[in-house]
């Protein structure tokens, strides 16, 4: 007989996260399965502990590249090129491998409660155990809603193999149960050893259930408006909408995530976790990219993996122990890992804190553009004073090149220059072929427009190594889960909801006024927008842009979306303030082009040298530019990125479809609504 899961009885690879040393890794066994532990010592439970950390990072949970939701991909922030109108798949690793890792977890349980030593001793790995099941059954649930609760270790007749599903409630109470389990039984962070650096810890639960409780309480708030009953009836279609006894309130989750939050953030005050500020105004940009052993550079600091104490939760890479295996440097380069789209790039903020358009009066008619903003005339006049996140991890800023690993004349090789010097033509009026900055790779040209292009985004260099002894695949910066900058949004984020829209200045300088400060924005207060309209304001509901008053809630998303941008929350975010479908459909409008310097430039490369940076006749824009009802209109003069009709979500894709071969295994499981 079948089971529904096909789980292997022994694990064949082990995901382990690495510390910091190579003793922690030398005397765990890489290559046995949890089944093949003994379990009669305490070693024997921290062995089988360490076997459970399996999470996506550069690579999925099906050993493959770095899934692209992973990175925010096909998103409203990353740039749309298409989606939805998919079919139900024969099979889906989504949901086979978190099963599989399930499994492991109840095994390590299960030998727990038969342990005849003492408790105490296994507590930390029980914990462990607890924490990763919680992990995989959350990951399920955004995936598919409401699935099978495994809570124990099945054989081929257990009745969970041939049930209905559980709801998406019943799902979120186990959690956040197995949660409230783990968090007494694990360390403190700052009580690990330095050669257990990467274990979970207190915090790390804390911050995960304060993550789930944020997710659910938001997702019962704003997804039933969107009309379309996701749950349906747990027989014909869905999941059900069965609720547990002393089932929590919208309110109580979002009091609990509040508190979470605040505890980790309290913890951080003693010293525990620190956002890292390690490189002045590119401290944003380089937390991601530190990757320092095997002669790497990773940053012009040269500061190193230990001086990292943000990521309170990641999956951990070692340049001689467990390397990424995926072609990093290039995928970004290309942009195949993280994007920014025209709207979200024009969405980061003025050093000043406000919009880059702004009214005080809410009429469009009377917009201006904030006093730092410096417009489109010049090239490089819309990245002046802006907020060092924009500025740090866009790759098009037309007046620098950046550091690259693996592209030769542009890899770091010390640890001096925040930026390669640019090396600019003598002359761009003249082609002059003996120009030495025609053969440097260091060369910085006037922008133009080819190849078909959409002008839809600004691209990213976020997760670029840069060191010059970093081939390819070798790469191995730690891929960041839980960060203490989502700590503060959660906290700010869950005040925001349970004040009814309204935050106090002190919340908001316990929380995201510490990550603004980092990304050189001012501090976030209610005297600052107060009656303050944002005039670049995109409302895709309507598909333009409008002038909307500011409010607490939208700074706050704001925030969230230029702080995790590419980490992964995007989507799932979308999906639980019920906008997913608004968000992701819909004419999307790219960068400004008319009236800008692409109309009054010329080009000074040696492939297009003398030609409009702008050169319609020649090179037309993919889908053309926009004019909408005139050089009056806020978005004349924009290409146009993506054409409504590529964009299919809709409610239903909330949820993915139950794979086939699941349900004709075990009929009972009853496919999500509309698939």
């Amino acid at each position: 007989m079948k089971t529904i899961f096909r789980i292997s009885l022994i694990v064949s690879a082990l995901a382990l996260p690495l510390c910091s040393c190579s003793d922690f890794l030398e005397k765990e066994p890489l290559s046995q399965g949890t089944e093949a532990i003994v379990f009669k010592t305490p070693e024997h439970f921290e062995q089988a502990a360490n076997a459970l950390y399996n999470m996506n990072g550069w690579r999925n949970l099906d050993g493959k590249g770095f899934e692209g939701s992973a990175v925010d991909q096909n998103t409203d922030i990353n740039g749309l090129t298409s989606n939805g109108g998919g079919v139900v798949q024969e099979s889906d690793w989504h949901w086979d491998k978190p099963y599989s890792h399930i499994r492991t977890c109840n095994i390590l349980l299960a030998k727990a409660n038969e342990y005849d030593g003492n408790q105490e001793d296994i507590a930390q790995s029980v914990g462990t155990a607890y924490f990763f099941r919680a992990w995989q059954h959350f990951y399920l649930l955004q995936y598919f809603g409401g699935i099978p609760i495994v809570d124990h270790v099945l054989d081929v007749s257990d009745p969970v193999l041939f049930g209905v599903r559980n709801s998406r409630y019943e799902v979120i109470d186990f959690i956040a149960s197995d949660l409230r389990l783990a968090i007494p039984l694990l360390p403190k962070e700052k009580d690990i050893p330095e050669s257990d650096k990467g274990k979970v810890s207190k915090e790390a639960a804390k911050a995960f259930l304060a993550r789930v409780l944020l997710y659910e309480g938001t997702w019962e708030k704003y997804v039933p408006s969107i009309n379309y009953d996701l749950d349906g009836d747990g027989k014909n279609d869905g999941a059900g909408s069965v609720k547990p006894d002393d089932y929590p309130s919208i309110t109580d989750m979002l009091t609990e995530a509040k508190q979470m939050a605040k505890e980790v953030i309290e913890e951080a005050q003693t010293g525990t976790f620190a956002l890292w500020e390690e490189c002045d105004t590119l401290s944003y940009y380089y937390l991601f990219n530190i990757d320092d052993k095997g002669g790497n550079i990773s940053n012009f600091r040269n500061a190193g993996k230990s001086s990292n104490k943000e990521f309170i939760f990641y999956k951990k890479y070692d340049y001689d122990l467990a390397r990424g295996g995926i072609n990093l440097v290039h995928s970004v380069l290309s942009g195949y890992v993280t994007n920014m789209s025209a709207q979200f790039g024009e969405s980061f903020l003025c050093r000043n804190g406000l919009p880059i358009r702004i009214s005080y009066t809410g009429n469009m008619a009377d917009a201006q553009n904030n006093p730092q903003f410096l417009g489109y005339e010049t090239f490089v006049g819309e990245f002046r004073n802006r907020d060092y996140r924009f500025i740090g991890c866009c790759n098009s800023i037309p007046d620098r090149i950046s550091y690259a690993a693996q592209n030769p004349g542009r890899e770091r090789v010390d640890a001096i220059l925040p930026y390669p010097t640019p090396v600019f033509p003598k002359n761009n009026e003249i082609f002059d072929s003996t120009d030495p900055v025609y053969s440097s790779a260091c060369a910085v040209f006037h922008p133009t427009i080819r190849n078909n292009s959409t002008m839809g985004t600004y691209s990213s260099r976020k997760f670029l190594i840069e060191g010059a002894n970093r081939p390819v695949n070798t790469e191995s910066a730690d891929f960041p889960l839980i960060r203490l900058a989502e700590v503060y949004l959660i906290y700010a984020e869950a005040t925001c909801e349970l004040n009814n829209g309204e935050i106090s200045d002190e919340d908001l300088n316990f929380s995201i006024n510490h990550t603004r400060a980092r990304a050189g924005v001012a501090p976030l207060t209610n005297a600052l927008i107060a009656n303050v309209w944002d005039a670049g304001y995109w409302d895709h509901a309507q598909g333009k842009t409008v002038c909307k008053k500011m409010n607490m809630l939208d700074e706050i998303r704001r925030e969230r979306a230029c702080e995790l941008f590419g980490e992964g929350f995007r989507m799932d975010d979308l999906k639980r303030w019920g906008i997913a479908h608004i968000n992701l459909t819909g004419q999307k409008l790219g960068r400004h082009v008319l009236g800008t310097a692409y109309e009054t430039e010329k080009a000074n490369d040696a492939s297009y040298f003398g030609e409009p940076c702008y050169y319609p006749e020649k090179y037309p824009l993919l889908y053309g530019v926009y004019e909408g009802t005139g050089k009056t209109d806020p978005d004349y003069g924009r290409s146009i990125a993506t054409l409504a009709g590529n964009l299919h979500f809709s409610q239903k894709d909330y949820l993915n479809p139950i794979p086939l071969k699941q349900i004709r295994l075990n009929p009972n499981l009853a496919q999500n609504p509309g698939w």
